[in-house]
């Protein structure tokens, strides 16, 4: 072993242990924030933290301090890396159904104790039978409606999906070789329509006049499936990179969403 083989190792191994210290710092940041912050649960706010951690190694980012460490971490990448980041993705999955399926639940008991209530109230003679058939037309829409004066979760689970649309459309669509990629602007027509789409059905979220819930929920459905079906026609040819990826996932989240608002304004 030479001189410069030995002032390289000794360079290289407080430089690894830099590159292991810097994620572990930014994993605690996030889940300390999250935990404490964001009220999130100790489940999510941990496999949230890994996927902040991970994603940007994953991504090519280069958050090694010296090219001697990345020697070392390169080639455990693949496998190291990827398996918690799978496990962590699968957990927040879960975890955001759970979330969003949660207080619709709850809500679904409550109108089924309020509509024997009122069914009672008609079988006792206290209120009309007409009466009572629109205080149960009242209440199928309530939810709804209260829904405008502030965000409900479907609503954020909306705007989350949107949200996961436009970061996509910023994001590689298509690799071309050589290091080289299409972005979603650079798809041409497509890649802007399915941008405008996205954007539009999340608009009526912030101004739906009440009287037109149903209709709105309706159209935002319908462009949200025009968006899907861009999206699709992308990966069928090709496009099959983080970004249409990510405008594919934004893209479902909003249908499924728009889909259960659309349910229980029906209801």
């Amino acid at each position: 072993m030479n001189m410069t083989e030995t002032a390289s190792q000794s360079v290289a191994i407080p430089s690894l242990l830099l590159a292991i210290l810097i994620p572990l710092v930014c994993f605690v940041v996030v889940l300390l924030l999250l935990r404490f912050a964001a009220k999130a649960r100790w489940l999510t706010a941990i496999a949230a933290s890994v996927v902040v951690t991970i994603i940007p190694v994953i991504f090519g980012i280069r958050m090694l301090p010296s090219p001697e460490a990345g020697r070392f971490i390169r080639p455990m990448k693949g496998w190291v890396f990827l398996l918690p980041v799978a496990i962590s993705v699968i957990i927040l999955i879960v975890q955001f159904f759970r979330w969003l399926f949660t207080t619709e639940a709850v809500q679904a008991d409550v109108n089924t104790a309020e509509r024997s209530r009122i069914l009672k109230l008609v079988e006792d003679g206290k209120i009309s039978t007409d009466e009572g058939a629109e205080l149960l037309d009242a209440m199928g829409r309530s939810s709804a409606l209260r829904g405008q004066d502030r965000f409900s979760r479907l609503d954020i689970a909306m705007l989350i999906g949107v949200a996961l649309v436009i970061l996509g459309f910023f994001l590689p669509w298509a690799n071309l070789g050589n290091r080289m990629y299409q972005v979603g602007h650079q798809r041409g027509p497509i890649g802007w329509a399915v941008l405008i789409v996205a954007i539009l059905s999340a608009v009526p979220i912030f101004v739906t006049p009440r009287e037109l819930l149903y209709k709105i929920s309706m159209l935002q459905i319908f462009l949200i499936l025009v968006g899907l079906a861009l999206v699709i026609k992308e990966l069928s040819v090709g496009a099959d990179q983080a970004g249409t990826i990510f405008c594919l996932a934004g893209f479902l989240i909003a249908l499924l969403s728009s889909t259960v608002k659309l349910k229980h304004l029906a209801a």
